[in-house]
């Protein structure tokens, strides 16, 4: 018996994946979900004879050789958060539809896609997205190859420039690729099939490759096994249905009246009373027509009603059991692989929270650069906000992926940072936010407890009081001066100490380069110790030399004639 080949369709944010699907099934999935993209892997069953209605004009001559009952697509998420996710998805994935848009190329997340994909060895088409908004294209056939030459040749010449580009940018990363109708050998040349998910221009050619390599690649692969195997997409409770699961069941078969084992902060075993499957082609997640069946086999999107289903969490695996003694042998499994994934206090670093053991996976990919002292699935604690109070400043921050916090007001009064929400690149790019105005914070203090440096001069003619203290006018030749500064002669002697500084009028605490001021100088007369056209130097200790020779903002050369003048080493 063969099943559906599982399709993984990988690429960066907003380069067109989901759209692609929503061309297919005439809906629009990615503006209902949290930050318009992606952020669970999706099931589209496409049957057989749907394919053959979109594509039959190629398809017909080879009818009967096609084995597969369809194409079960995987809607991963684009985003450079979910890494393992999508390394996941690859792992299940028997072919991959790896989405550039012609007008960016690669990116980062692309590029970890095309990683991947190599990882695993997964054959994969390069779907070349959004030709439709190329400059003068023009939508005339849904056949790429008939509609290129109906372009006009500035349409043409503008394609092939940006096809050539992402031609090269792939040839850097040492894959082999070639417009679809073109390639002579598919297993040493990717496959390229340009297409819109606006348009609806290139799909058709798009299931060609597809159904193609299925064949090519496939046949000896597809075959179901013994032990069924799944992984859940959501956890609902509806008016009609009552509390109920989405799963892809992407090995073995499902019938109601299984028990399956599914993995969690603790394992749980949900008795399966119902399999509902969608009545038409729909992603699982919006469909909201079902009808019952007994029985599944992979690959398969399917909606479970069963006992003890509200306690799932989403992105768990899950397992048929026909036994005791295999329950028991998950059960050990299960419990080893939750303790690899999670950080139990570590010495130092931020605490991450996830709903999933995928989504911890993923916040261990984003945040996996700095340091991390937690690391759990579940809600935060009295024990988390207690390590975080404690920790430095630059480590009190909680992350929380899909899970509520209730600690919100101890968090703020204990300066804890704590940044929550659905969308995973929301949190990171907040978290790098504080962190960068934490470092600018820190910086800004830094400097403000640093010692300033100074080269001054004593202008001739600006002399409005001689002693006690003296004022005198002044001009910054280097660095900055400040209040409460002593002042030394050129041979190292203490002068005095700076009263105040007045410009135009107004009191400064300091003053620039280039700024002139009425310097008030206690301890200090003119005609004796200062005298017109002097110069001087803010005194510093050797302490304070040591520590500025290491500070990146100061003056090197005014602090290396001013160690020469006191005899630092």
């Amino acid at each position: 018996m063969f099943r559906q080949p599982i399709v993984t369709v990988l690429g960066h944010v907003d380069h067109g994946k989901t759209t692609l699907l929503d061309y297919i099934r005439d809906t629009r999935v990615a503006r209902k979900e949290a930050g318009g993209i992606t952020q669970d892997i999706g099931a589209t069953n496409v049957p057989m004879d749907l394919i053959f209605e979109i594509a039959g004009v190629y398809l017909t001559p080879i009818k009967d050789r096609i084995k597969i009952p369809g194409l079960l697509f995987i809607d991963t998420p684009g985003h450079l958060a979910f890494s393992s996710m999508r390394e996941k998805g690859g792992a299940i994935a028997d072919l991959a539809v790896l989405v550039i848009d012609i007008n960016e190329g690669l990116m980062p997340q692309t590029k970890e896609s095309l990683e991947i994909l190599r990882k695993f060895k997964t054959p994969f088409v390069i779907a070349l997205t959004k030709i439709d908004r190329l400059s003068g294209w023009r939508c005339h056939d849904k056949d790429f190859t008939g509609n290129f030459e109906m372009q006009s040749e500035m349409a043409r010449q503008e394609f092939e420039k940006k096809f050539y580009s992402r031609v090269s940018e792939l040839a850097e990363m040492n894959f082999n690729v070639e417009l679809f109708n073109k390639v002579k050998d598919f297993t040493k040349e990717v496959a390229v099939v340009p297409c819109s998910g606006t348009t609806g221009e290139g799909i058709l050619n798009l299931f060609v490759v597809l159904i193609g390599l299925s064949q090519k690649f496939l046949s000896e692969e597809l075959e179901v096994s013994k032990q069924g195997k799944g992984v859940i997409l959501e956890v609902k409770k509806e008016d009609k249905l009552g509390s109920n699961i989405d799963v892809i069941l992407y090995d073995g078969t499902l019938s109601a009246g299984d028990r399956i084992l599914v993995e969690g902060l603790e394992p749980i075993e949900i008795k399966v009373r119902a399999l509902l499957k969608p009545v038409s082609i729909q992603d699982i997640r919006v469909e909201k027509k079902f009808i019952g069946v007994e029985k599944i086999s992979a690959s398969s999107g399917v909606k479970i009603i069963g006992k003890n289903v509200e306690h799932a969490i989403a992105g768990s695996n899950f397992f048929v059991i026909k036994s005791e003694a295999e329950k028991e042998k998950l059960l050990s499994e299960m419990s080893s692989d939750k303790k690899s994934r999670e950080i139990e206090d570590s010495k130092s670093g931020i605490i991450l929270r996830a709903r999933t053991i995928g989504n911890l996976e993923a916040l261990l990919n984003v945040f996996g650069s700095f340091p991390i002292r937690r690391a759990k699935v579940g809600v935060p604690t009295k024990e988390d906000m207690l390590l975080l109070e404690n920790a430095p400043r630059e480590e009190r921050a909680l992350i929380c992926f899909g899970v509520e916090n209730s600690f919100a007001e101890q968090a703020a009064a204990k300066k804890i940072k704590v940044i929550e929400g659905n969308v995973i690149y929301h949190l990171h790019e907040e978290f790098l936010a504080w962190r960068e105005n934490l470092e600018k914070q820190v910086e800004a203090e830094k400097e403000e407890r640093m010692k300033k440096i100074a080269k001054i001069k004593f202008l001739p003619d600006f002399v409005f009081r001689q002693s006690n203290p003296a004022v005198i006018g002044v001009e910054v030749i280097e660095g900055t001066l400040e209040e409460k500064q002593k002042l030394m002669n050129t041979e190292g002697r203490i002068l005095g100490e700076v009263v105040q500084l007045q410009k135009e009028g107004q009191i400064f605490k300091k003053i620039e380069r280039e700024d002139r001021a009425a310097m008030s100088i206690s301890g200090a007369t003119v005609g004796r110790q200062i005298r017109e056209g002097d110069i001087m130097y803010t005194f510093i200790t050797r302490e304070d030399y040591r520590a500025l020779k290491n500070y990146n903002k100061v003056n090197l050369e005014l602090l290396e004639e001013i160690r020469k003048i006191l005899g630092y080493r």
